[in-house]
């Protein structure tokens, strides 16, 4: 795998690979992205065979230009128009209804057939240099091998097509990824919008932009028509726990958890304010005489803010793997605003487990 900066002979190298039907790991704003020519089928086949990725699980197309979007689709609602007048070039990705003349699995595996498709116009300079350069349409999921928790920078890219493994072409290191989840995904097929996946662009802030409510998908079933809506996603080595209850009760736990299991490397990730609790808690033990033994404990910080804690969640459970960690401890989030896509990758992270804690002394 050829590394290269996202400058201008990087972006020029990148744009010539994707024309050769090459596959490109290149930044956005949200994720890494692996990226190939949205046209050419042994480009798409060749993603998938490379994330391991299930063969209905849907990819995301990536234009340059919003005119570009009346090449895919002819049925775009009025609503559709204010989102991507508000919104593009951004994290938000629209499902659309394909044009007929379109080939059936563009926007998919090449064996199997898509009646809609997503797309979406990313807001990062490189990236849109590479779509227009190339003069293709692009389609990129995450980089990263499939389930696992997505890129937010060239070295994790790196360290997942290790020397030996089929591995990209072309990696654009850009630093790392701004937001670091990946885009909102709306589903414009019908008079009202459905939104299939959460992510920095937040229910709020398009039902304001549109005057309408959204409604939440519960398709389980059938092909999802969006990533992420099927399959274990984001997910690190080690089982993780979602513990939810106020920064005490949560402190109590853990240490309650890392005194029972001295022999366990467990990774923690909670807020500052959890931590603080957690490191008083140590303060008593040690004065009590209790605390007698160092813990095999890696700690990590969700952040302050929503905006930090997406940016570093991906990070942060790619750190706990690097550090072969037994077993996973992490605060739950309240979902307001983000914090609703946050809690959703968290949650799949952790494969649904969540653990209200009550008090624990």
């Amino acid at each position: 795998m050829q590394i290269v900066t996202a400058d201008k002979s990087g972006i020029d190298e990148a744009a010539t690979v994707i024309r050769a039907g090459g596959l490109v790991a290149m930044p956005t704003e949200t994720v890494y992205g692996l990226a190939a020519d949205a046209t050419d089928e042994e480009a798409v086949a060749r993603i998938y065979e490379l994330k391991g990725r299930p063969g209905d699980n849907p990819l995301i197309l990536h234009i340059a230009d919003k005119s570009t979007l009346n090449e895919i689709t002819d049925t775009l609602p009025d609503y559709a128009n204010l989102l991507t007048d508000a919104y593009w070039p951004g994290p938000l990705t629209l499902v659309v209804r394909k044009k007929a003349s379109l080939p059936a699995w563009l926007g998919g595996h090449p064996n199997q057939v898509c009646e809609t498709v997503g797309v979406r116009m990313p807001g990062h300079s490189a990236t849109l240099s590479v779509i227009y350069q190339s003069g293709c349409i692009i389609a990129a999921p995450s980089a990263n091998k499939a389930g696992k928790p997505s890129p937010t920078c060239a070295e994790h890219v790196i360290n997942d097509y290790f020397a030996g493994e089929p591995s990209p072409d072309l990696l654009v290191d850009g630093g790392e990824a701004n937001v670091g989840v990946e885009s909102t995904v709306i589903d414009v097929t019908g008079n009202a919008p459905v939104i299939l996946r959460h992510g920095a662009i937040t229910t709020q802030m398009i039902e304001e932009t549109i005057n309408m409510k959204l409604s939440e998908s519960i398709q389980k079933t059938r092909a999802p028509r969006a990533p992420g809506m099927k399959y274990k996603h984001y997910a690190p080595n080690a089982p993780m726990t979602l513990l939810r209850g106020t920064p005490e009760n949560v402190a109590a736990y853990i240490t309650t958890q890392i005194v029972a299991d001295i022999d366990a490397h467990i990774g923690v990730l909670v807020t500052p304010k959890v931590q603080a609790c957690m490191d008083k808690n140590w303060r008593v033990m040690s004065i009590q005489g209790y605390s007698t033994y160092t813990p095999l404990v890696t700690t990590r910080s969700l952040g302050e803010n929503n905006e930090k804690i997406a940016k570093n969640l991906y990070a942060n459970l790619r750190e706990f793997d690097t550090r072969g960690v037994d077993i996973i401890l992490a605060e739950a989030l309240p979902e307001d605003g983000m914090g609703v896509a946050i809690m959703d990758r968290m949650t799949k992270a952790a494969a649904g487990r969540i653990l209200d804690v009550g008090v624990y002394v």
